[in-house]
């Protein structure tokens, strides 16, 4: 199996083929003219196709593709199955997300424009179809998608069949969790359509998906969740400071620190708010009524390196490459506004890895680990959660923390990272990297659905994508 570049264009037929292929690709493929199944997405027809003299154009009958919702005039790959007698245009990669707002064609999706702008070019460059759309965009009996597609710079509505893969960007944890939702994947998994990145991850879950993997469990912090008095006595009473998390939170959300002092307990939130209590049940109590109910995890505390008390962080990137293999895509230091958490989102900054090793402090030991060791690990811990997690996932935000002796810890996991300009990595020695065209993970995310979709960026086009696993 190969595929090829070709652009579409409609003809007035004058005799019965329906499809025209640049007649190089004829000779290459042993492809006679002849009638064959011609697909795109989810929507098949069958066609007379022959032969024309052009290096990349093809030539479509109207009717043809109406029929396949085939665009026009846009760049697409095309392969052929020679045992199927099938010819499939593509690559053509599904973005679902929670909403949109089709009156601003500019910006419609707000701060993840720019992300979805830089997929859809690299996209058009490279060959292929991307559409942005929502759970009620899809009518799965008539197989189609009234979905945002890039065209010359703005985004517009238009009808296209089901994807070949589909990428979830939603940012709605109930909608995401919601039986619509699992109706909606079944039949995604009934139409044999790869969904990647499936849901938010739970705090709680990745730690027990990796508590019984001796690679992963000497980079876990102690981890339990927080259902009661005892649990607050188990943990202050084993270290000195632990941190209250939610077990569902995001980008530093309700985090709060919680200190053993003299007669009594400190409370610090992220935002700068600290209260003390003098007796654990007081402290329980507080903790009960700002919870609200919502599942809590208690985690042991680590004396983390940084700079004037700001802890640091480091966030790597892994994805799922052209192959289908993981691979570290990017990493960036992340330096805490304040004591509690580093999240851009909640005033931190950012700079390269190799400085804040090479900055941040103290250190006990002379055992410092290299950027090389951070990458190694968040490798690591990537493929033993795909291994331990239900699910399809091809990205994962690892947040790791160094301690004082150097020893590298897991802070979290997120199947969801940061896609807004603000979280784009810089280079040793970059000052802006808002200027950068196209971001990696903009690329990498779509080498892998260029892959699920069946048109891998190898060089050869040869490599069928492997299943992936579902437990």
């Amino acid at each position: 199996m190969s595929y090829a570049p070709v652009t579409l264009q409609s003809y007035e037929p004058q005799t019965d083929i329906d499809l025209y292929l640049p007649q190089a690709l004829l000779r290459k493929w042993k492809l006679a003219p002849s009638s064959l199944t011609v697909q795109f997405g989810g929507k098949t027809a069958k066609a007379k196709v022959d032969g024309v003299q052009q290096s990349r154009k093809a030539l479509i009958r109207p009717s043809l593709a109406k029929a396949l919702h085939l665009p026009k005039g846009v760049p697409l790959l095309v392969r052929f199955h020679a045992s199927q007698q099938r010819l499939v245009f593509g690559p053509y990669l599904g973005i679902l997300v929670s909403t949109y707002n089709a009156h601003y064609p500019l910006s419609p999706f707000g701060s993840f424009t720019s992300f979805f702008d830089e997929v859809t070019d690299s996209c058009q460059k490279r060959g292929g179809v991307v559409c942005v759309f929502r759970m009620q965009d899809v009518d799965w009996n008539a197989g189609t998608v009234k979905g945002m597609v890039r065209r010359n710079g703005a985004w517009r509505q238009v009808l296209l069949p089901l994807p070949q893969c589909i990428y979830n960007r939603m940012v709605s944890r109930q909608l995401e969790q919601s039986d619509a939702m699992s109706d909606w994947k079944q039949r995604c998994r009934e139409a044999d359509i790869p969904f990647f990145n499936e849901q938010f991850l739970n705090k709680w879950h990745v730690h027990a998906a990796l508590e019984n993997e001796p690679e992963a469990a000497q980079h876990l912090p102690q981890t339990i969740r927080y259902e009661g008095l005892q649990d607050l006595h188990t943990m202050l009473n084993s270290y000195q400071t632990i941190y209250a998390k939610p077990s569902n939170g995001s980008m530093g959300r309700g985090i709060a620190r919680i200190r053993r002092i003299n007669n009594g307990y400190q409370l610090h939130y992220a935002g700068g708010r600290s209260l003390r209590f003098g007796t654990i049940g007081d402290l329980h109590r507080h903790l009960n009524r700002k919870t609200k109910g919502k599942a809590y995890l208690l985690q042991q505390g680590l004396p983390l390196i940084g700079i004037n008390q700001r802890p640091t962080d480091f966030r790597v990137l892994v994805q799922k490459d052209r192959q289908g293999e993981w691979k570290v895509t990017s990493m960036v230091a992340r330096l805490g506004q304040n004591r509690i958490v580093s999240n851009v989102s909640r005033g931190g900054s950012m700079t390269t890895p190799a400085t804040a090793l090479r900055m941040c402090g103290p250190w006990m030991t002379a055992n410092r680990p290299s950027v090389q060791t951070l990458h190694g690990i968040a490798l690591k811990l990537s493929q033993l959660l795909e291994q331990s997690l239900s699910g399809h996932y091809a990205e994962f935000g690892i947040d790791l923390g160094v301690d004082v002796r150097g020893n590298v810890w897991l802070l979290e996991v997120n199947s969801k990272p940061s896609k807004t300009k603000n979280s784009l990595p810089m280079q040793e020695g970059e000052q802006e990297p808002s200027f950068r065209k196209i971001r990696p993970s903009a690329s990498r995310m779509l080498d892998y659905a260029s892959y699920l979709s069946g048109f891998p960026r190898s060089g050869k086009g040869s490599q069928a994508p492997k299943k992936p696993r579902r437990r």
